[in-house]
């Protein structure tokens, strides 16, 4: 999923689905995919830049799942 705009100009991941009502903030989704990316081997993301992570993610990430709140992420991951 790509990060939509706001108006207020800031990133945000909407869900067309209709099972979030309220966008999430991409910034918040990212660091923290990030964070799980580095748990597992801070070699992965070393030294890439903000704009290039998502080729990263793609690569690792089947999805990631948004729970009740923005920081509750599930990873369904490659295999």
């Amino acid at each position: 999923m790509q990060p939509s705009y706001e108006t207020a100009g800031g990133r945000a991941y909407v869900f067309g689905c209709g099972c979030r009502r309220a966008a999430v903030d991409a910034g918040l989704v990212e660091r923290l995919a990030r964070d799980r990316v580095e748990a597992e081997s801070v070699d992965l993301v070393t030294g890439v830049p903000p704009e290039r992570l998502r080729l990263v993610f793609e690569g690792l990430f089947v999805q990631v799942r948004v729970g009740g709140s923005p920081d509750e992420l599930e990873f369904v991951w490659r295999v």
